[in-house]
């Protein structure tokens, strides 16, 4: 396979996309897109772009929850997306429904398959990589909706119809796993 060198701005070459979604220094519920995300046992990376209204009250509150959501959400996700906490709430203007989380203060999305409950452990900047922002958290409790599991309380994977994040910073697609 011949290969060519580029010279994008990024690189996204499948990534999930999760809403992240937390309540606010005041109190009130919000949520963000992102597609910056691993996990490791009960570890969670996050990438956040510095300047954003979901990393700066994540900092201050230090509790969220990973969402995942299905294709069926596409509106909900181009939306949490685009928009920014600093100029409206977002739960206000989207079909999505926040319930408290069970080990976190932060809410869960109701419509979403997967809800993974957080705490901030650890924020990481660096000069070299200005204007993001990386976060480090433990992961307090895991939820899957019972038709995403078999019998035994597995993952059932062929349920799933998650959104893939594909991108090269100059334009960006979605892919979906089924």
């Amino acid at each position: 396979m011949e290969k060519v060198a580029v010279n994008y701005e990024k690189m996204y070459y499948g990534f999930p996309v999760i809403l992240v979604s937390f309540y606010d220094v005041n109190g009130l519920p919000n949520v963000t897109t992102i597609s910056s995300s691993y996990t490791l046992k009960d570890m969670v990376v996050l990438g956040f772009s510095s300047k954003g209204y979901a990393i700066s009250q994540i900092k201050e509150v230090r509790d969220f929850v990973i969402n995942v959501p299905d294709r069926s959400m596409m509106d909900a996700i181009s939306y949490c997306g685009t928009n920014t906490g600093y100029d409206l709430n977002k739960f206000d203007n989207v079909n999505l429904t926040h319930v408290k989380s069970q080990s976190v203060n932060a809410p869960m999305i109701q419509e979403c398959p997967i809800a993974i409950e957080c705490t901030l452990s650890d924020i990481i900047e660096r000069e070299q990589f200005k204007g993001i922002t990386n976060i480090l958290a433990q992961i307090k409790g895991r939820f899957v909706a019972k038709e995403y599991l078999n019998d035994d309380g597995g993952l059932q994977s062929s349920e799933f119809d998650n959104v893939l994040y594909i991108g090269d910073g100059r334009q960006k697609g979605f892919r979906y796993m089924q």
